[in-house]
């Protein structure tokens, strides 16, 4: 009998070692993705102080995708265009559009 226990705490152990790595996983994609939409946003809706369309646009293509809206989810929405605004990372991206022709520039 206590092998039987034994047996059945280390599968209960693993299996949940097994859903926590899932869920970590999982949660590293979400937010890869997010940080996707929101360049891409960047490009679909141009203009400046247009952040909440942006943001509303995020979050659409997010539930299409079958994620719905949470207000966790929205804070990484925030968290991603802070982080890309501290980086600098719209002026990369547009820059990487120029140069693969993805963008013309008529300035």
């Amino acid at each position: 009998m206590d092998y039987q226990n034994f047996l059945l705490t280390v599968l209960l152990t693993l299996a949940c070692g097994l859903v926590a790595l899932l869920l970590k996983n999982g949660k590293a994609e979400l937010l890869r993705y997010v940080a996707h939409l929101v360049q891409e946003a960047e490009t679909v809706i141009r203009g400046s102080g247009l952040g909440p369309e942006k943001k509303k646009w995020v979050i659409d293509q997010l539930e299409a995708a079958g994620v719905h809206g949470t207000a966790w989810l929205s804070r990484q929405i925030d968290l991603a265009v802070k982080s890309l605004n501290t980086h600098g990372a719209w002026l990369a991206g547009r820059t990487h559009r120029q140069l693969t022709g993805e963008e013309q520039d008529h300035e």
